[in-house]
């Protein structure tokens, strides 16, 4: 599904526009997945297990605008791709196809200046008018500042499960489960 471009304003005050990827943007979107997959452990692959290519990621990027349950929005500053937010429909099955899952990511340098906010406010409504009941998201249980932005938007603890990633270094981090419902039938 196709977002309509948006501009914003960031808390310092710089101009980014939220679109959706397109095709042009395949290159950058590998490239960003890698920078972010190094930046933190937050992500659940690390950059070298990243080998996507070109033509595989325009074929996601296809998928996705032709998508009436999917979509991804990203976030550009000065034509750099800053953030990444998309929701996805759990499984096209009678029992499960009210269910978006949900994922984000934001580069590092744009931390905390407004981008993870405007493109969650932007996923919620989008979700909505695909007629999503639900969004669930997983996050790492030591991702405080990603918790707490998710809380104010709306999403609860759902659950957690033990150990749930297992990072290079032998530590374990447990996935917290969170959710927001949209509204109900």
């Amino acid at each position: 599904m196709r977002f309509r471009e948006k501009e914003i304003k960031l808390k310092d005050g710089t101009a980014c526009t939220l679109r959706s990827p397109n095709e042009n943007d395949a290159e950058k979107m590998i490239e960003y997945l890698k920078m972010t997959s190094e930046e933190t452990h937050f992500m659940v692959r690390y950059a070298e297990e990243i080998n996507i290519t070109i033509d595989k990621e325009i074929e996601i990027i296809k998928d996705n605008l032709n998508s009436s349950q999917n979509m991804m929005i990203a976030a550009f500053v000065n034509n750099e791709l800053a953030g990444n937010a998309g929701i996805s429909c759990v499984r096209n099955h009678i029992k499960l196809k009210h269910r978006a899952v949900f994922g984000i990511s934001i580069k590092e340098k744009y931390w905390n200046n407004g981008i993870g906010n405007a493109l969650i406010k932007e996923i919620i409504e989008q979700a909505q008018q695909i007629g999503y009941e639900q969004i669930e998201l997983g996050v790492f249980s030591d991702n405080k500042k990603a918790v707490a932005l998710y809380k104010k938007h709306g999403f609860e603890v759902w659950g957690n499960t033990k150990n749930a990633f297992k990072l290079k270094d032998g530590t374990y981090r447990d996935e917290i489960i969170m959710g927001r419902i949209l509204f109900s039938v």
